[in-house]
């Protein structure tokens, strides 16, 4: 089983379904592959620059893993002097992965190929949250996109992302909401019903991967992630992969803001104000369908989210010193953007209270550029990452 995201994939001959998982893999072929998908399509030549890597290795490798199906060779490009060389690239149909995030209130998936493209996502929310109906959902709407076209053969795993805090290395402590989800060894049913290998994790570090992904992470590779849900929480990304600490859940910002008796910022409290405002909502779904900036109670909730965002911020930029705090998870991007601004950090407050008018940088403050579905998209990522890339983040 996948009990890790930060390990390597056991020799599986094949999943409860009988059938073989993906090629196997070299470390090497994962190393190639993964300078492949940092980079995009790239020439031989250049895939030697820009990995170090010797003549030899890389042509053995890309044409390995071409014969393996990973890789697609293109046509030979000219480059200054010598012979041309031929252009590589990700084949995306060689593999890919299922994610689910479950909340206490909402559940998704999303199929992610070996580009890193999401090619399809889902609303597998269930009355009551139980976990045998969501995983019949997820089931179905995987069972439709692989009609499409997608090979059943190339799945190569399924991430769960769940709102929870480990207790040990395969149960998880969720709210009372999912209950069945509870402190039971969840990788025997997800696989059981996939006939894959799953990757268990906690749905701000999968958020947080998804961002790493596809929003901040392109252009930043250390940052801490702040995930606004049902509940609050958050993940570390380290030079591109998920720091998950001794026990899985480095990242629970909401103990700091509770053990200093300071405002806990999430959904729930946001509805909560602007119900009190005269804006009642159904539930967080309808709450994040419509809120605006302009509702009468946001901007209370804000002011106040923001000085729980700021003190995090300060805690987490000189205990781990990274340079960028994201804000996430659920909330509207327009909400994230006025929060991270009315949260920033000014350098002129750190010069002051620091020797020779000079004080350690401000950290930035930034809203998520991933969409909502940040977790269920970092939950498929974790698979391909563990089976095929050589980072248990994808690069």
């Amino acid at each position: 089983m996948m009990r890790r995201p930060d390990s390597k994939p056991p020799p599986f001959p094949g999943g409860a379904s009988g059938r073989p998982y993906v090629a196997a893999l070299t470390d090497r072929e994962r190393e190639v592959l993964g300078w492949i998908r940092d980079c995009g399509p790239l020439t031989r030549a250049a895939l030697i620059r820009v990995s170090g890597l010797s003549g030899p290795a890389v042509f053995r490798a890309t044409e390995d893993l071409t014969a393996k199906g990973y890789l697609l060779i293109g046509a030979p490009v000219a480059a200054g002097r010598g012979q041309p060389s031929h252009t590589v690239q990700l084949n995306p149909d060689a593999a890919y992965a299922l994610g689910i995030s479950v909340m206490t209130d909402f559940a998704e998936a999303a199929i992610m190929d070996l580009t890193g493209r999401v090619r399809a996502s889902a609303n597998v929310t269930s009355p009551g949250m139980l976990r045998r109906d969501i995983l019949a959902n997820a089931a179905s709407f995987l069972a439709e996109q692989q009609m499409t076209g997608l090979a059943p053969s190339a799945l190569a795993g399924v991430g769960v992302a769940l709102a929870a805090f480990f207790v040990d290395e395969s149960l998880m402590n969720p709210a009372i909401e999912l209950e069945d989800w509870a402190l039971v060894d969840l990788h025997e049913p997800v696989e059981a019903a996939f006939g894959v290998p799953a990757i268990i994790e906690n749905s701000a570090n999968a958020a947080a991967v998804g961002e790493s992904l596809l929003g901040v992470g392109r252009h930043t590779p250390t940052f801490a992630y702040l995930n606004f849900a049902a509940g609050f929480g958050g993940g570390i990304i380290l030079d591109r992969r998920l720091w998950r600490g001794l026990s899985g859940n480095a990242g629970e910002f909401a103990a700091v803001l509770n053990a200093v008796g300071a405002f806990v910022p999430n959904l729930e409290t946001l509805r909560e104000c602007v119900a009190a405002n005269g804006e009642p909502t159904a539930g967080i779904d309808d709450l994040v369908a419509r809120v605006k900036l302009d509702w009468s109670g946001v901007p209370d909730w804000i002011e106040k989210a923001a000085v729980s965002v700021k003190l995090l911020t300060r805690i987490i930029s000189e205990t781990i010193d990274v340079g960028t705090v994201v804000v996430g998870g659920r909330l509207p991007q327009p909400l994230a953007a006025r929060l991270a601004e009315a949260a920033s950090i000014n350098q002129g407050e750190l010069d002051q209270m620091q020797r020779r008018a000079r004080g350690r940088p401000a950290p930035l403050i930034l809203p998520a550029e991933a969409s909502a579905r940040a977790a269920a998209v970092g939950a498929a990522a974790l698979p391909l990452a563990a089976r095929i890339f050589s980072s248990p983040v994808a690069r």
